[in-house]
């Protein structure tokens, strides 16, 4: 990802600059100065059609050569197109409200999550290093209750899929919580790194916990759980879709989009909600 970020300032800079050199390319420091004088992404198009048009057939051309890849070179791991057969049956849908509404209310409260502990970091006056420090051993405590608390959570995804269902509901719960919580209170005290893989394992632990008490099958339930909290989280139920559809079952590719956009509307009204009773 570093050399992505990398590749795309030196990119712009010859794009962009007319004193350009190309003996510049390989220069390890690129200033401030230079990159905020360049235009936005979004200064690119001529209009916002133009601009979601753009994003819309790199990400296909992204998703397609994704799927050749791992098509080419077949692996379990946690990016791939990955096959499962489904047992589609009506009675299903009398108990997909219930994944919906239990994944979108743990992605608010992992937005809650996130707020408070911004808010709670700012009021600590002492040094970041001093920060940072101190929730390490926090975090490192918190390996104490469960090893799920670290910050690899891309790369126990798929191990803990496997086993989750073992694993008692109340006690998953625990793992959503905690994963949450020093996620988000882990950045807010200096701490480096991204929420979305933390978030989707957090959401899967939630969505296995409730698949134990509904006669559906727990892939289906988990899809559910983790699309609608993901979209909460995101605020964009397409992305959600395209990245869920890369670790879920291909064949769940509509339930996962569904989920996503229901949640999404159901975002929507609450804020909407929230804001005529203010």
């Amino acid at each position: 990802m570093a050399w992505l970020y990398w590749l795309g300032d030196r990119l712009r800079l010859i794009a962009y600059s007319s004193d350009w050199k190309w003996n510049h390319f390989w220069d390890t420091i690129v200033s401030k100065k230079q990159l905020k004088k360049l235009p936005k992404f979004s200064s690119l198009f001529k209009s916002k059609l133009h601009q979601k048009v753009f994003c819309l057939i790199m990400v296909m051309i992204g998703v397609v050569g994704a799927a050749i890849v791992f098509k080419l070179f077949p692996e379990e791991g946690l990016f791939g197109i990955h096959h499962r057969h489904i047992l589609w049956q009506w009675h299903y849908s009398m108990y997909v409200i219930i994944p919906l509404i239990v994944g979108w209310s743990f992605g608010m409260f992992f937005l809650w999550s996130e707020k408070w502990s911004d808010y709670f970091a700012e009021k600590i006056t002492i040094s970041p290093i001093i920060k940072a420090t101190i929730w390490g051993i926090v975090l490192a405590l918190l390996t104490l209750i469960t090893s799920y608390a670290l910050y690899s959570g891309e790369f126990q995804i798929v191990p803990f899929v496997h086993q989750a269902l073992q694993i008692s509901p109340l006690f998953l719960l625990v793992i959503a919580v905690i994963k949450t919580l020093s996620t988000n209170i882990g950045f807010s005290l200096g701490w480096r790194g991204g929420k979305i893989f933390p978030s989707i394992f957090a959401s899967v632990a939630v969505g296995a916990a409730i698949a134990q008490f509904l006669p559906i099958m727990p892939v289906m339930c988990v899809a559910i759980t983790v699309s609608a909290s993901i979209a909460v989280i995101l605020g964009k139920p397409l992305l959600t879709a395209i990245l869920l559809i890369l670790l879920l079952p291909i064949e769940l590719a509509p339930v996962i989009l569904v989920s996503a956009y229901l949640a999404a509307c159901l975002t929507k009204v609450s804020y909407s909600f929230r804001q005529k009773n203010n």
